[in-house]
């Protein structure tokens, strides 16, 4: 029998491994985001070894990270909006004391010049990364774009204590609803990780129900018929969400967004699947236990999507999944942390465990071991998400997917079925920027993601224009001939005929 101290240590030991499981601190900003990636050879054909043996209207849900423009030279440009509905942009930050909403990256979020970007333009422009994303979305009606403010580093050192305070409460609401208006937003998206007491759980909930209500009153002011979402970002270990007041929360929000990853790491002492489906008998974590949970306290199936790590935990010298390891390797930009379009390491063989629906890389010469999804595993959790009635898959993050037939938030879309059809917003007459405002009439243009941008000609009059096209995007000042007659769009427009469209003006016979 153990001694009383060694009892004592061996319950320490279970409690750290429950309190930290479940940790989702992998969504930050790396402390080496501007370097260069690591780069390793990678393994071509992997034997791959089975351990065990559509829905529509799905939404497909995806971060983009400001600083992944930098060492990752991941641009809005990479982004195949055709394969997602919400693009959440990350992070803004948050005053702890006043509430108020600050962007992160001035450079990357608003002044960056892409190469069809005009240095001579007059007014107060919007350009980086943002003016980039409006653009997509205005040439990709369905594709929602929505501010995510906290992550793991903002969520740090009381940045979200502000939601005890209904004077900072308020003025969160207010700086949310505004910077919506000046960046063309659709809403937005809180991941606070996590609230720690009860007063911090309510409060939170607060807080999303005072946003639903001015979300609902903007809509409602500016004539919108689409009602502006917020989704929250929310863990999947059981000390995490233990304050959160679900059926409040619930009535406010569009999606929750589950966190399905991150369940083994360096906090512990083994090595073990970081984002297992079922299971989790060592950690106590798992997938299905968290949606079960969730659900029985008040969530709505078709709310909730399930996370899909774009990445690999690592573990060095171990010999398997529940065996101690030492070391965590050097990742890909930081430690530990292998990004999935470097996976598997060339060497390595990859094992699907299709009970627990779990899947990770070994490599029995480096002793070296990497938990992460494979796109059969990927397959298998789609079939759950869709089994179950959940609104469909979210993606940690886009920088990291591979291209091509490997892609998980391709393979996540085609086991999916058919995407929600809601358009987005792209009237923001209040915005301080001249391009929101006008709808980039007279900007240059960029990111389309594929869609099409044959407009006619902008400015003139005659019959120089091509003729109108029910199938062509035109943004305003650009002008087509249709039935002799030259018409002018006001503003962004598609598949609306001129003379029985406000949005065109007649410019006179040709």
């Amino acid at each position: 029998m153990l001694g009383l101290n060694g009892a004592f240590a061996a319950a320490l030991a279970i409690l750290s491994t429950v309190l930290t499981a479940g940790a989702t601190e992998v969504m930050h900003r790396p402390d080496n985001f501007n370097k260069t990636p690591n780069s390793f050879p990678l393994e071509a054909h992997p034997r791959v070894h089975i351990i065990n043996k559509r829905a529509g209207q799905k939404v497909q849900t995806a971060y983009f990270t400001n600083w992944g423009i930098y060492g990752a030279n991941f641009q809005p440009q990479d982004v195949d909006p055709t394969q997602l509905t919400h693009i959440l942009y990350s992070f803004a930050d948050i005053s702890p004391d006043t509430g108020d909403i600050k962007l992160t990256d001035s450079y990357a979020d608003e002044q960056k010049h892409y190469p069809t970007d005009s240095w001579d333009e007059t007014g107060n422009n919007l350009y980086g990364c943002l003016k980039q994303f409006f653009l997509m979305k205005m040439a990709n009606r369905n594709l929602k774009v929505m501010l995510s403010i906290g992550g793991w580093t903002y969520s740090q050192s009381g940045h979200f204590g502000f939601v005890t305070s209904p004077t900072s409460r308020a003025t969160f609401v207010n700086d949310a609803v505004q910077l919506i208006e000046d960046y063309g937003f659709d809403g937005v998206d809180l991941d606070f990780e996590y609230p720690s007491s009860a007063a911090q759980g309510q409060g939170f909930a607060d807080l999303l129900t005072e946003l639903r209500s001015a979300f609902d009153s903007l809509a409602a002011k500016k004539g919108d018929s689409t009602p502006y979402e917020i989704s929250a970002a929310v863990s999947a270990g059981a000390e995490n969400y233990a304050n959160l007041v679900v059926p409040q929360m619930n009535a406010a929000l569009t999606h929750w967004n589950l966190m399905a990853y991150d369940y083994a790491g360096s906090w512990l002492t083994f090595a073990d699947n970081q984002a297992n489906l079922f299971g989790g008998e060592r950690t106590n974590v798992s997938t299905d236990k968290a949606v079960k949970h969730f659900l029985s306290a008040g969530a709505s199936a078709s709310k909730m999507t399930m996370g899909i790590p774009l990445y690999g935990r690592a573990f060095e010298n171990t010999d398997g999944i529940g065996q101690p390891y030492s070391g965590i390797g050097p990742g890909t930009i930081e430690a530990g942390v292998y990004s999935y379009s470097a996976l598997p390491i060339a060497g390595a063989q990859v094992f699907e465990d299709t009970v627990n629906v779990a899947s990770y890389s070994y490599d029995s010469a480096k002793r070296e071991l990497v938990s992460y999804d494979t796109p059969h595993i990927v397959q298998l959790k789609t079939q759950y998400v869709n089994t179950n009635g959940m609104a469909g898959n979210m993606y940690w993050e886009l920088s990291t997917d591979k291209k091509g037939a490997d892609s998980l938030v391709g393979v996540g879309l085609s086991n999916l079925g058919a995407l929600q059809q809601v358009q987005n917003h792209i009237s923001f007459p209040d915005s301080k920027w001249d391009n929101i405002r006008n709808q980039m009439s007279g900007s240059t243009g960029g990111s389309t993601g594929g869609g099409s941008t044959g407009g006619g000609s902008t400015g003139g009059t005659g019959c120089s224009a091509a003729a109108w096209s029910s199938t062509s995007v035109y943004t305003g000042g650009q002008q087509a001939t249709f039935n002799g007659h030259v018409w002018t769009a006001k503003w962004w427009t598609q598949g609306e005929t001129p003379g029985q469209a406000d949005v065109w003006t007649d410019s006179g016979a040709c």
